[in-house]
């Protein structure tokens, strides 16, 4: 190569010329956003050329960093239900469900966020894992608030899988979801118990406090003052859990006793002790 100075030349040549470009582009956009113009309201979505590139650079960086994991049963009847019952207070707002659309506020977000039907096929089960772990950055999907909670985590993934299963119907069924009504609403109380409503609750642990076949613990007859304790350690972070911490972080002290006092009279097994 030292018998030809012309090519050495150009090399530089063309270096400088990349390093000339790159500053003036950064400087250019440097100027573009100190200057305001580009518009941040979310009245105006992205563009389709940058929402096609921002959704490839997602699937991209989970395909680069979700790990193989080892599954659990996903076809496992009692982690589809768990899954279900917080998927319907926790993500059908924004995504939807059967018979659900996403709430007017969801349809206003940039980016919009997806049905999640085709999700099982999209994703592998640990691409799905890292990704209801983890959240997405510069969209509403939000990190599990309990990142210990593999269990939890996994429940959700064996629902999003079956969720092209079920039709409104079922998915009411699975899900104990009627919509609408709070933790402790002002609508009638559909158990004995005086202005408790049980809906919320009862979704995962029964209306008789029993855990729906094994989906939740069984809190019937559990001690009032053991509630209390386990309610408020949920609302105030000591517990984690990303099934109950949204739950309880809503709750007075009040309303606290008011549900540990309902579960507390109901009758345990016949067996015995509650377990």
């Amino acid at each position: 190569m030292a018998h030809y100075p012309w090519f050495w030349r150009r090399v530089k040549f063309g270096a400088i010329v990349l390093v000339g470009t790159g500053f003036a582009t950064g400087v250019l956009g440097a100027l573009f956003i100190w200057s305001g113009l580009f518009d941040v309201a979310a009245t105006s979505k992205h563009p389709w050329p940058v929402a096609v590139v921002l959704h490839y650079a997602m699937e991209r960086s989970v395909f680069l960093h979700a790990p193989e994991l080892k599954a659990p049963d996903l076809d496992n009847p009692t982690l589809i239900v768990r899954g279900a019952t917080h998927y319907a207070s926790g993500c059908a707002s924004c995504h939807g469900a059967p018979g659900q659309l996403a709430s007017p506020i969801a349809q206003q977000m940039t980016p919009t966020p997806p049905g999640l039907y085709s999700a099982g096929r999209d994703f592998t089960p640990s691409q799905l894992f890292w990704i209801v772990k983890h959240g997405v950055k510069m969209t509403p999907m939000p990190a599990w608030p309990a990142q210990q909670r593999q269990d939890e985590i996994w429940a959700m993934v064996a629902f999003l899988k079956h969720l092209p299963d079920y039709n409104t119907e079922a998915y009411a069924e699975l899900s104990g979801w009627s919509g609408g009504a709070d933790f402790l609403s002002n609508v009638p109380a559909t158990l004995p118990g005086g202005d408790f409503n049980p809906l919320a609750c009862a979704r995962c642990h029964g209306a008789d406090g029993k855990g729906r076949n094994g989906v939740s613990p069984d809190i019937a007859g559990v001690s009032a003052s053991k509630i209390v304790q386990a309610l408020r350690a949920y609302r105030d972070g000591g517990e984690k859990s990303g099934f109950m911490q949204p739950v309880a972080a809503s709750l007075t002290d009040a309303q606290i006793v008011a549900a540990a006092d309902y579960y507390a009279t109901l009758p345990t097994h016949a067996g015995g002790g509650t377990p």
